[in-house]
């Protein structure tokens, strides 16, 4: 039994003693996390047995860790508990344990314990009963802050034992793994969209140029030419576009070796890719794929690192004959990106990451694989429209162009097919001094000598005397013997070695390729 003078004094007495102990732990917790975090910091900047950067960078949770640990651990002081600490600390002999065991104790001096307790009460101050020592824990808690802190920001980073070195090449290279990936996906996204656009644009041209065809009627001269000159300038700019890109004809120029490849299988290659089929490719990457799910199961060994060794060669081979059959930055960007990633699969902390995302490059790759295979299809139908454009143009000029007479051409072929046997036709037999063969009866046409003609033999007026010397510069050494001679030879064969380049960079339809080669191949070098 307690009455209000007492059970106040309890009450703010029991508080006090609350707030005491959870200081006290406050300030052991605090300095029990900060000790440890000073250990962690020695650990990583003098000893780099573990990273800096993070431990640095979550110094703070240790904060919230002592406060928290301070509000677990502190209790609350029972009734019985307080009124003991009153009783001794103001001399009561055990007057407020009294009054607070009253509840369940007999007797009839009940009143007057409990009259004494409310006198006394009035005078005790809750203050005096409870201090508050906080100065020495603040300061303590304060020079262990300052302390974690300044170790933090200026203690020097050491590594004796290179773990620091080891941990910083392994970010670096998570960093580009993740770059690398993020390359992947972009370029994969990107390809989706570009694909269909450039497809549709080729067949909408062959359609037109088809279309072309068709409708031509051999009275309508003018209109023919120009429906064909229409039709020329588009496909021919779509021509250049694709020879810019470089994506064919690498291998009549490229120097570079297979490595271990069949010769054949290259030039299988190149044929197939022509044609636009990739399947052989196709095969031999997905083959690489399998191999590369099959290391990212298994657990790290030497066994793996020399499957690692023998794919990564195997990818290194695919990607230089690829450049010599048929040359497709985006393509070798994506075989590259395989090999940086297998080559940090190496790493058994991220292992199975670069490897899936080894596997995410070579799907990509198969992808940039059958876009370029559609793309030496599509420049090898445009270089085929080109020359059909070059024989209906002829025929046009000799009102010699019917559509009427391909009802039921279906392609470039049979058209090619039916306007050179037209232009065959219309050919003579007898020799002449152009490439093409004259008209005529052939052989030699009949000549008289005894004719009467216009000829007239005289000779030009033109001065042939010396004139006025302007300037003349005399030196006494013999000049080098054969210098000159070998100057010329060089500059010859550096024209002839350069007209390949020089056609491809000029973009040079296909039509003329064949007339400018042979007029360089011609030149003598003497």
């Amino acid at each position: 039994m307690t009455t209000p003078r007492t059970q106040r004094l309890l009450d703010r007495t029991a508080g006090r003693l609350y707030l005491a102990d959870l200081g006290w732990w406050v300030h052991r917790t605090w300095l029990a996390v900060a000790a440890l975090c000073l250990a962690l910091l020695v650990c990583a900047r003098l000893l780099a047995l573990i990273p800096a950067a993070p431990l640095v960078h979550w110094l703070w949770v240790g904060a919230v860790v002592a406060v928290a640990a301070a509000f677990l651990l502190a209790r609350k002081p029972a009734a019985k508990a307080t009124a003991r600490i009153v009783d001794e600390r103001t001399g009561s002999k055990e007057l407020y344990l009294t009054t607070a065991l009253l509840g369940s104790a007999p007797g009839e001096f009940r009143p007057i314990v409990v009259s004494q307790a409310e006198e006394k009460a009035e005078r005790v101050n809750p203050n005096t009963v409870v201090p508050f020592r906080w100065k020495e824990g603040v300061r303590n808690v304060a020079i262990a802050s300052v302390l974690v802190v300044a170790t933090a920001m200026w203690l020097p980073q050491l590594d004796p034992f290179k773990k620091q070195e080891q941990r910083n090449k392994t970010a670096k290279q998570e960093e580009q793994l993740r770059q690398t990936k993020k390359a992947t996906a972009m370029r994969a996204e990107q390809l989706k969209q570009d694909e269909a656009k450039e497809n549709d644009r080729v067949e909408k041209a062959l359609a037109a140029l088809q279309k072309t065809f068709k409708e031509a009627k051999p009275q309508e001269r003018e209109a023919n030419l120009k429906k064909l000159s229409e039709n020329q300038k588009e496909i021919g700019e779509m021509w250049r576009q694709a020879a810019n890109q470089q994506r064919n004809d690498a291998l009549d120029k490229a120097t570079q070796k297979f490595g271990q490849a069949n010769p054949h299988e290259k030039q299988q290659w190149r044929d197939d890719l022509k044609k636009g089929d990739a399947s052989a490719l196709k095969k031999e990457m997905e083959a690489v794929k399998e191999q590369m799910q099959k290391l990212a199961s298994q657990p790290d060994s030497a066994e793996k690192r020399q499957q690692q060794e023998q794919l990564a060669q195997r990818i290194s081979q695919m990607s230089e004959g690829l450049k010599q059959t048929a040359s497709s930055p985006q393509l070798q960007a994506a075989l590259q990106r395989a090999m940086e990633q297998l080559d940090m699969s190496k790493l058994s902390e991220m292992s199975k990451e670069a490897l899936e995302a080894a596997q995410q490059s070579m799907s990509l790759s198969q992808q940039e694989l059958e876009q370029l295979a559609q793309a030496m299809k599509d420049q090898q139908a445009l270089e085929d429209a080109l020359k059909n454009l070059q024989m209906a143009k002829q025929l046009a000029g000799q009102c010699e162009l019917d559509g009427e007479a391909c009802k039921n051409c279906q392609g470039m072929g049979d058209y090619a097919a039916l306007y050179q046997k037209l232009l065959n036709n219309k050919a003579g037999v007898g020799p002449g001094m152009g490439p093409n063969p004259g008209q005529g009866a052939g052989g030699k046409a009949p000549e008289n000598d005894e004719a009467e003609t216009a000829f007239k033999q005289e000779r030009s007026p033109t001065q042939l005397t010396a004139g006025k010397t302007l300037l003349q510069w005399k030196a006494k050494e013999i000049g080098p013997t054969g210098a000159r001679s070998e100057e010329y030879k060089d500059a010859v064969r550096q024209v002839k070695q350069g007209v390949s380049e020089a056609i491809a960079a000029e973009q040079v339809p296909p039509g003329y390729h064949t007339a400018i080669q042979k007029y360089f191949d011609a030149l003598p070098e003497k």
